[in-house]
Parts: structure tokens; C-alpha cells; sequence
């Protein structure tokens, strides 16, 4: 059974694609605002969507290359699954590969996130607007990400 895989050309280097993947400020630009940052091979990502978390384990920086994770924790919380951890043991994998004319092509794979597991529709459909905004903000600074529940609260 194949896994969620999506491609996209996104008009920006590889180095600022990258730099999107691998800093807090890229990555609360276009995925959560609320997460805890590591930087190295080995270092742990804590992303949370209000009451939705998952921890990324970096198992691969390739710099302007690829940029792999491994999920260890997760919780989705969605009453109507039955399990709530679906992402542990799941790799995400960013690779990108520079163009000709300075764009970038992100090849993504959430391997293991199969149409088998319950939560295949919800995380496929947020990957495809999560991925949209990673090419957003890498193009324009400016991504649509989660609001973390702080933010959310002092919005208000």
C-alpha cells in the first residue's frame, strides 16, 4: 500500500526550502507557530497544534538536499479515532533538488502515513495544506500555519 507523497516546484532555492525545514522561524512560519526547535542529527522537534502534538526525532539534514524525521510520540486528538498515535514509528522525508532556473523541486513522503491507518484522510488532507504553505512562506516570507493555543487565546 503506497504512503502520502506529494511534489511541488516552489520559486525559491534550495537553501531557503531548507532553511524553512530545519529553523524555529521557518518552521513556525509554515507548519505551527507553537513548537521547540533542535537543530542537529539526533535532536528531538516538538510540534504542537493545540490539543494535537507530535515529536519528530531528525534523522537525516543534508543541507539543501534532504531533511528526514522520524515520529516517536504523537497524539492526535480526534474523538472518533480509535487510536491516537498513529504517526509513531512514521518518516517524514523533505527532499529537494534545485533547478535550473533557481526554483525548487520538494519531493515529500510521510512514509508509513498509508490509506490503511484512520487517520489517513484528516493528515493527508492537513499535509496538503501544510505543504502549500511551506511553498507559500519559502516564496513570500508568509506561510498559513497552525496557531498555537496561546496565540489563539490572546487573539480573542
Amino acid at each position: 500500500m503506497s504512503h502520502y507523497q506529494s511534489s511541488l516546484i516552489i520559486a525559491a532555492s534550495p537553501a531557503t526550502v531548507y532553511a524553512a525545514l530545519t529553523t524555529a522561524d521557518g518552521l513556525r512560519g509554515w507548519w505551527t507557530a507553537d513548537c521547540d526547535v533542535a537543530t542537529g542529527v539526533g535532536g528531538e522537534l516538538r510540534f504542537r497544534f493545540g490539543a494535537h502534538y507530535k515529536h519528530m526525532r531528525i534523522e537525516k539534514l543534508d543541507p539543501a538536499r534532504e531533511v528526514r524525521w522520524r515520529c516517536t510520540v504523537a497524539h492526535l486528538a480526534v474523538d472518533t479515532l480509535k487510536r491516537h498515535d498513529e504517526w509513531v514509528g512514521t518518516e517524514l522525508s523533505f527532499r529537494l533538488t534545485g533547478l535550473d532556473d533557481g526554483r525548487t523541486r520538494l519531493d515529500f513522503e510521510h512514509i508509513g502515513l498509508t490509506p490503511t491507518l484512520e487517520c489517513y484522510d484528516l493528515c493527508s488532507g492537513g499535509w496538503d495544506h501544510f505543504l502549500a504553505s511551506l511553498q507559500q512562506y519559502a516564496q513570500t516570507g508568509q506561510g498559513t500555519p497552525a496557531a498555537s493555543s496561546c496565540a489563539e487565546a490572546a487573539a480573542q
